[in-house]
Parts: C-alpha cells; structure tokens; sequence
C-alpha cells in the first residue's frame, strides 16, 4: 500500500503517516459505518417544555458550553517544544483519533507518547527543511499525489472512494498530505545529493556478505523416521531412500520420484523448496550438503532430524550489483536520514512538558 509514496522516506516517517495510511490499507469493502441511533421517540413528540424544563436548558447549555471550553483548553495545552515551537495536544489527539478502536484504553497513554515523540522528530525535520531552503516544485508534490491516487485505487477495500474521501474519513485533508509530501521530498532531495553510482558500488562491496549472499533452489525427497523406534523400521527407511535414489541416478524424473517416495508435503510439487540461504533457514546437515552441490547435482543420503533426504540443486544465485542497486540507495538514504535526524535531536533544545 503506497509503496512508491513511503519506502524512499520510511526514515522520517516516525509512525505518523505510517499510521494514517495503514488505517487506510486496513479497509475492508465489508466494513461499514455504522448508523447513527435516531433520536429517542419520547423527545421528537414532547409537547411544548414546562416551565421548568424551560429554566433547566439555560443550564444545560452552560454545562454544555463549560465542557467544550474545557475540551478547547485541553485541545490547546502545550506537551512539548521543539527549538521553542510548540507541541500541542490537539496535534497528538489528531493522529491518536485516526487510530479509532484499534488502540484499547489501557494502552493510548504509551501510543500518546510514541505519537508525540514522532512529531517531534517531524518538527526537527521540518524545521531543517525550513532552514536549509530546500525546494520542492508543485509537479513534483503532484507527482507524489498521483502515486498515493493510483494505490488508493489499487486498493480493494477504497474502492469507489477518492483521496480526498478518504483523507477526510480519518480526519487529515490534501494539505496536510501536501505537506507531507513536501517534507519528504525535500529530505530525500538533501539526503540523496550525493550518492552516486561509486559511492553506492563501494558501500555494496562493503556489505557484499548482506546484498550479495547466494542463494540455492533445491528439491528433496524425504523419508520421514522421526517416529520410528526399531532398527528394523530405520532399515526399511534407508532402503527406500535407497531405492529413490537409485532411481533418480537411472533417469527417473527427480518430481516424480518425489511424488512417489517422499513423506514431505513438498511432494506435490515435486520435492521444491524453492531458494533459501545458506543460514537460518533449513538445518544445517541439510544446508550444508545442499550448498556443496552444484546445479543439477544429486546429494547421497543426508540425514537430518525430520529423516533421511537425498537432494537435488535446481538453482543457484548469487544477486549482482545491478540486481541490488536500488535497494541499496534507498538503505544509504534511510542510513544518513537516521544519522541526521540523531544529530538533529541532540543539538535540539526539547521540553516535553512534565506531566505528559
């Protein structure tokens, strides 16, 4: 959902778009508002108020009108200052309100303070934005828009609804998309600056173990002993791993005698167990044997604690630099991003108010 929108930005993010957008991703067609409840019958038929109901709605509009200046005062407090800008609560309540009942009670006091801290973080990037007068032209927010438009309408549960619909829905509007977006071009224009095709080879070369790491696609077939107990029924196991392989070495399809021999529920499809790395992924008899064969090799028997396998490499790769290019710019940028917004809060002067 917005891919195109977040990933190059995820950095500065700090969970308050984040948030907006995957309540919007959260969307289901089934998911309805639900009907507000009419007004009771008693009142749309009450005749004309007595005189005392009369006196008593003077006083419920003062009652009522002292609680929304209570809720305006609160609206207004201030939680924190950023370089002396401040924070307040009506900032954090509009991003708490988008999470709706999706955050229970007893957990919106910490949300409150993660929403916070990422405003924070957002003031701090705006404020650098500012300073450094970077620019971003009204084409390229729009560009941005489009992208957001097009996901949207990706999007089964949005279907029908607009962007500007669907903004409204959660409480936010085209110019504070508008100012998103702006904030986040303008970093990823500053950060981005000077990461060119050596600089990001190097870094590359420097993390070839991470970018780079080969990747094996294997079938098996598997003779599952894991509830045997006797000698005499691990006997029977080897011999029909055995046989499966004598098979294998005289022609027989490989998928086939998977489907045949093998108690893995990979033997409908033939034995595949698709690509995994050399670590952390299959047991290590099983990788090891695995990644010491070359492609179209067929292993001896292995055993492993699921059984007894023989294995056969399908597929060997190991990602070139052009494979990974991308990827790897977009870590650079969110790599310096972090950098940035760290020194940006240390040199900052942050007040969170006491009692916040």
């Amino acid at each position: 959902m917005l891919k195109g929108f977040i990933k190059p930005v995820g950095f500065v993010l700090s969970g308050i778009l984040c948030v907006q957008l995957s309540i919007f991703a959260a969307e289901t067609e089934t998911k309805k508002p639900k009907k507000s409840k009419s007004a009771p019958k008693t009142e749309a038929k009450a005749e004309a108020p007595t005189e005392a109901k009369a006196e008593a709605k003077p006083e419920a509009k003062a009652a009522a009108g002292a609680s929304d200046a209570k809720k305006e005062d609160s609206a207004d407090k201030v939680l924190a200052t950023v370089n002396n800008e401040n924070i307040y609560q009506k900032e954090v309540d509009k991003v708490l309100k988008r999470f709706g009942p999706q955050v229970p009670q007893e957990q919106i006091p910490t949300a409150t303070k993660q929403i916070l801290d990422g405003i924070i973080t957002q003031k701090l990037i705006m404020q650098f934005v500012r300073n450094s007068k970077i620019q971003v032209s009204p084409a390229d927010i729009e560009v941005e828009l489009n992208k957001v438009r097009e996901d949207i309408k990706s999007n089964p549960g949005l279907a029908g609804q607009t962007l500007e619909q669907v903004l409204e829905k959660h409480g936010g509007s085209i110019d504070d998309m508008k100012s998103d977006i702006t904030m986040f071009l303008s970093m990823e224009r500053y950060l981005s600056k000077d990461v060119d095709e050596q600089k990001i080879k190097a870094y590359f070369e420097q993390h070839k173990s991470v970018y780079a790491e080969t990747e094996v696609k294997a079938s098996h077939i598997l003779v599952d002993t894991r509830k045997m107990k006797t000698d005499a029924e691990l006997a029977q196991a080897m011999e029909k791993i055995k046989k499966a392989k004598a098979d294998v070495t005289g022609g027989k399809d490989f998928a086939e005698a998977a489907k045949e021999y093998s108690d893995c529920p990979s033997s409908k499809e033939g034995g595949d167990l698709g690509y995994f790395k050399r670590e952390g992924q299959m047991v290590e008899p099983f990788a090891a044997t695995a990644f010491a064969l070359k492609k179209g090799d067929v292993s001896d028997v292995v055993k492993t604690d699921f059984g007894l396998h023989i294995i056969k490499v399908t597929d060997i790769k190991t990602p070139t630099f052009d494979d990974v290019k991308e990827t790897v710019k977009q870590n650079m940028i969110e790599e310096k991003g972090q950098l940035l917004v760290k020194d940006l809060r240390e040199k900052a002067k942050i007040d969170i108010k006491s009692g916040t």
